[in-house]
């Protein structure tokens, strides 16, 4: 009967998932500016708004916030 209980505990963790990302202030505050930077700019290339300097210069700056992500996770950030 315990290994049934446990079994039936064990799989419905397993299934519940983990319930979202845990992040500091900084990081926060860093993914919703570059999200809503990404929107703008976005919308900006879709109109014909950007030269292709504008839109390389953005997508530079948006793949080096990515990689502050990145090396976060892995504990590297600096």
């Amino acid at each position: 009967m315990k290994r049934t209980i446990v079994l039936v505990l064990l799989c419905a963790v397993c299934l519940t998932g983990c319930g979202g990302v845990w992040m500091n202030a900084d990081y926060s505050r860093l993914l919703d500016q570059t999200a809503a930077l990404s929107g703008q700019t976005a919308l900006r290339a879709k109109a014909g708004q950007l030269d292709p300097n504008e839109m390389a210069a953005a997508l530079a700056a948006q793949a080096d916030v990515w990689n502050k992500f990145v090396a976060a996770r892995e504990g590297t950030a600096r």
